[in-house]
């Protein structure tokens, strides 16, 4: 199984798309998060509970509007899924937010 990963960062948001080969676009989310309020979450397009639940750890997180872009995937997936992104934003978080400096 291969998955894909596509981040467009802007001042205070960043779009993360996840999906397959062909970009494709089964559901969208947003979630923004306030300073002491939990995340506030909702799905745009299709039906999937993931990509709203995933914006909300990465608003929560992040400090940021996040808009997760989703193709289909399997249940199995969406944990490693979720794995890869949040590695990814510890080790390199000046992929998603501006204003980072790259370490090294």
């Amino acid at each position: 199984m291969e998955l894909y990963f596509h981040v467009t960062k802007m001042k205070t948001s960043f779009i993360l798309w996840i999906g397959r080969g062909e970009p494709n676009i089964d559901t969208i989310s947003t979630s923004l998060c306030l300073d002491n309020r939990p995340a506030a979450s909702t799905t745009l397009l299709g039906g999937a509970d993931w990509p709203a639940l995933l914006s909300a750890k990465l608003a929560k997180r992040t400090s940021h509007q996040v808009f997760v872009f989703a193709d289909e995937l399997e249940p199995d997936e969406i944990p490693m899924c979720e794995k890869i992104v949040f590695q990814k934003l510890k080790s390199n978080p000046e992929i998603f937010l501006t204003g980072v400096e790259p370490d090294g």
